[in-house]
């Protein structure tokens, strides 16, 4: 329509006018949604180089979707200079702190963030109500904040999502608003400025701060109570802490950290990598806090701070596999803690402890304190000999297969003349290009909350994620998703990978491939991957190897990341896009030459680093026999019930 309505000559000036109809046609739509104007204003800054260029502007955003404002977002944070009051939430923890509290139970909540950024942590808490499907009612949504130009823009994120939201200009301390309704939720997700100046106490009398009163020149705790406060009976709150406050040396934290879990507010902490952040490399923790007198005083330990990939020299992310992690470690604790007070997951990540440990600690909330404790716990001497004596025989199995790739190496390096052979003019004439989609069948994987509505922790069918794609080849880990076997036949059958199947990542980091080996037979296709499947057509036959083997060179993969939708701030590729993927095709004796060799290579990658980590187990296992003293000062100390029993 804007378009339509051009001038005849359209000239600088004609852009500016129409930059200001922008502008106006903008403000009226937040005002009819309750939301600050302002976009007018923001416009007249802009000074378009001609009436084209802004033609070209509008034609392009009109292609954008609801799902393009995220990245909008990322760009406006990078070049706005926000301040670290004002930095937003990385989205993998806006979705740990939603996952983890909107969809308990299927009665509707009230949903509030007292301290809005750019709208994120509340469009988190509405994706994490749809993903749940329709057993989970959509929540009332409710915001404040003190700026109000990232007010204006969680506005407008939450509208384009379909979110009806009321939002209101708040304050940078809003415990010292004495006049403030007394409005409360049943979720809250904050991330309020850290380590703030204005004065905690100002305005309120000591007793009323119900843990304590915090002390002046730092807010942390002020926030913690406030959420607290804002909570209806049974509700719960997720908060952003920086890392100083788990266990700080001011008297009047501690107190506050010892109240909070000697009265049952604190359910679990969750200590995050640090540079998860755009500007700062602070490290955080989520803090879950619950209003519900009479729970269990049990507390939570997660400790993820190893986590996370680096997308850049500054900046790390968290993988979808990661967020998983931490939501299934909490959700295990949640479902067996009523049983057990010694919860030690089984992920490695978590441990629980009671107020005794907690108290024996001097209260720190630092989940280093409590996992790694557990985890570095010394073992009985036989089992310290089992150990050394496994990974010595590992050692001696590792090196027997490195000899063997070793030796078929040299083989491969001695046919010098079929490298020389395959780039002679006369035989690339024979080679043919076809798209991957006359060639193979593509297939994405299934939706995440397809999967998550199968995963069992009795499942015996594993999940292949992403992480799991390494050197060519599909690895078991240690944090395996699974599905039970009905599910992996059933509704998931058509995700079923084969021996032969390659599989590609095709959201967050691009490219990485794989070959689906006998062993993996059955095994289902993760969300994040595509699978690719020869067709069995001796017209268009191409053997699996060589195309893993084409698929696995860097232009390839960068041919994928160049077509990866930005949609988010994780780029993915679409089913069709990747299907116009150009192949070269040689004859099929050429193809398996190539495949034959380059897996050649690829064995003896995998053989010796399988043999170093196969040394690297034996020699922890021998330093761990022989310093048995140095690891039993690292035991955790016993609770209290033990050293009874």
């Amino acid at each position: 329509m804007l378009l339509r309505a051009a001038p005849p000559h359209r000239s600088r000036e004609e852009a500016q006018r129409l930059l200001q109809r922008i502008g106006d046609a903008t403000d009226d739509a937040l005002r009819g949604e309750g939301i600050l104007p302002g976009i007018r204003r923001s416009l007249d800054r802009l000074r378009p180089g001609s009436y084209a260029d802004l033609q070209h502007v509008i034609r392009l955003s009109g292609d954008l979707g609801p799902e393009a404002f995220p990245l909008l977002l990322e760009q406006y944070e990078e070049h706005a200079g926000l301040t670290s009051s004002e930095f937003f939430t990385p989205r993998a923890v806006t979705q740990v702190m939603a996952e983890l509290l909107v969809c308990e139970g299927s009665a509707p909540i009230a949903v509030h963030d007292p301290y809005l950024r750019g709208g994120e942590l509340l469009t988190a808490a509405v994706e994490a109500v749809r993903r749940a499907g329709s057993s989970v009612a959509l929540p009332t949504v409710r915001g404040a904040g003190p700026n109000e130009d990232t007010l204006r823009l969680a506005g407008m994120h939450l509208m384009v999502q379909g979110v009806p939201a009321r939002l209101e200009t708040g304050s940078a301390a809003p415990w010292t608003e004495l006049d403030q309704p007394s409005l409360t939720a049943d979720r809250i997700f904050l991330n309020p400025p850290f380590n703030a100046s204005v004065s905690a106490v100002r305005g309120r009398k000591p007793e009323q701060w119900p843990y304590g009163p915090p002390p002046p020149g730092n807010d942390n705790f002020a926030w913690i109570q406030y959420a607290l406060g804002k909570l209806n009976p049974g509700g719960c709150a997720a908060v952003l802490m920086p890392n100083n406050a788990l266990s700080s040396a001011n008297g009047q934290e501690q107190y506050i950290r010892q109240s909070l879990v000697e009265r049952g507010a604190l359910e679990c902490v969750i200590a995050l990598p640090k540079q998860l952040f755009r500007g700062t490399a602070i490290p955080v923790s989520v803090w879950i806090l619950r209003y519900a007198p009479g729970r269990r005083k049990e507390v939570l330990f997660v400790d993820a701070r190893h986590m996370g990939v680096m997308q850049s020299r500054t900046r790390r992310i968290l993988t979808e596999d990661n967020t998983a992690a931490i939501v299934r470690a909490v959700e295990a604790w949640r479902s067996d803690g009523e049983r057990s007070v010694s919860h030690v997951g089984v992920d490695g990540l978590s441990t629980a402890a009671e107020p005794d440990d907690i108290r024996d600690r001097g209260y720190s909330l630092n989940p280093a304190d409590y996992v790694v404790r557990e985890m570095a716990a010394t073992r009985h001497a036989e089992d310290l000999e089992r150990e050394l004596a496994d990974s010595m025989e590992a050692v001696r199995r590792a090196r027997h297969f490195m000899i063997g790739a070793d030796v078929r190496m040299k083989q491969v390096q001695r046919e010098s003349d079929f490298v020389r052979a395959l780039t002679g003019d006369s035989v690339l004439g024979h080679w043919e290009e076809r798209p991957l989609g006359e060639l193979c069948e593509v297939q994405a994987g299934p939706s995440p909350s397809l999967v998550k509505s199968t995963r069992s922790a009795e499942g015996d069918v594993p999940v292949v994620l992403p992480t799991h794609l390494r050197d060519r080849r599909i690895v078991a880990l240690p944090d395996q998703v699974l599905v039970p076997r009905e599910h992996a036949e059933g509704r998931l059958r058509n995700y079923q990978v084969a021996a032969g199947d390659i599989l590609c990542v095709r959201t967050g980091t691009t490219g990485p491939s794989a070959l689906v080996d006998a062993p993996q037979e059955g095994w289902i296709l993760g969300s994040n991957l595509l699978r690719v499947r020869r067709f069995v057509d001796p017209v268009r036959e191409v053997l699996p190897e060589y195309l893993l083997a084409f698929l696995s060179l860097p232009a390839v993969e960068e041919w994928i990341r160049i077509r990866s939708t930005a949609t988010t701030a994780i780029g993915s590729i679409s089913t069709a896009s990747f299907r116009q993927l150009p192949v070269p095709l040689p004859p099929w004796d050429e193809q398996r030459r190539i495949g034959d060799r380059l897996r050649a290579y690829d064995r003896q990658i995998v053989t010796h680093r399988d043999f170093a980590q196969a040394v690297e187990r034996s020699r922890a296992a021998w330093a761990e026999q022989v310093m048995q003293e140095a690891v039993t000062v690292m035991r955790p100390k016993k609770t209290r019930k033990e050293q009874v029993s």
